[in-house]
Order: structure tokens, then C-alpha cells, then sequence
């Protein structure tokens, strides 16, 4: 068995980030990332993805601490550069008062962070997945050196 990376494209980024976009696993795409919408019971189901794709193996969280950067790199920055991007966007071609034009492009920022945080962790085990990926070898296979 080769130990060879499979080369980067184009077309494996897309597949990764539809996938990641669908919540399903980066590898095989077949199983979900998260609990579905019915079974959430907490915040914790909501936030906290499966160990695993229980079709391939695929490992989601690798280490604890992991999704730390998918928080603050991806979640906070998709959030945070929306919601600068309205204000100055809807100061520059409306007439809204300031206070009403902050109020309504910062109010929903937690609310948002909250619903996409799940697409966050998707995104970033699909980028780290695609320059990074890691083979869970097979029990019985033996690493060959």
C-alpha cells in the first residue's frame, strides 16, 4: 500500500467545502458531522460534533482543542467581517440613523454566531482535511517503514 499524499485540486477543495457545507464528513461525505436538528437536546449537542463518521472512520476531533481555531478564526471572522462589511455598506448607501444602523448590524451577531458555528467546524476539519489529511491506517494493517 502506497503511504503517498493524493495530489491537491481544484475540484477536491469544491468537494470538501460542499461537503463541509452539508455538515457531512470530508472524506467519504455520506454521514453527518452533528447531531440532526431533532435530536439536539443542548447547546453541548449542538456545538459538539460526532466522535466520527461511523462509515469510514474518519476521526473528526483529533486532539482536544482542536475546533479552538474554527471558533476564533472561522466563526468570529465570517461573523465579524459580515457584520462590519452591512454597517459600512448600508452607512455608505442609506440614510439610517447610527444608532439604528449599529443596533441592527450588532444584535444579530451573537445569534448568527450561534447558528453557524456548526458550519464553522465543518469548514475548518474540511481545510485542515485538505492540506492536512491523516489516514487512519486499519488494525490489522501494519505500517510498512
Amino acid at each position: 500500500m502506497s503511504s503517498e499524499k493524493q495530489p491537491r485540486t481544484v475540484q477536491k477543495a469544491l468537494l470538501y467545502t460542499l461537503r463541509a457545507l452539508r455538515l457531512r464528513c470530508p472524506t467519504c461525505g455520506k454521514r453527518p458531522m452533528f447531531l440532526p436538528w431533532a435530536k439536539v437536546r443542548t447547546l453541548g449537542d449542538w456545538f459538539t460534533p460526532l466522535d466520527g463518521c461511523p462509515r469510514c472512520g474518519y476521526a473528526y476531533d483529533r486532539e482536544p482543542g482542536y475546533f479552538l481555531m474554527a471558533i476564533w478564526g472561522v466563526n468570529y471572522g465570517v461573523i465579524g467581517l459580515g457584520s462590519m462589511t452591512a454597517y459600512f455598506v448600508l452607512r455608505s448607501w442609506t440614510s439610517i440613523p447610527y444608532t439604528a444602523l449599529l443596533l441592527f448590524c450588532v444584535l444579530p451577531a451573537p445569534l448568527l454566531s450561534i447558528l453557524f458555528a456548526r458550519h464553522a467546524k465543518s469548514l475548518f476539519l474540511a481545510l485542515d482535511h485538505f492540506f492536512d489529511p491523516h489516514i487512519r491506517h486499519k488494525k490489522n494493517e501494519k505500517k510498512i517503514d
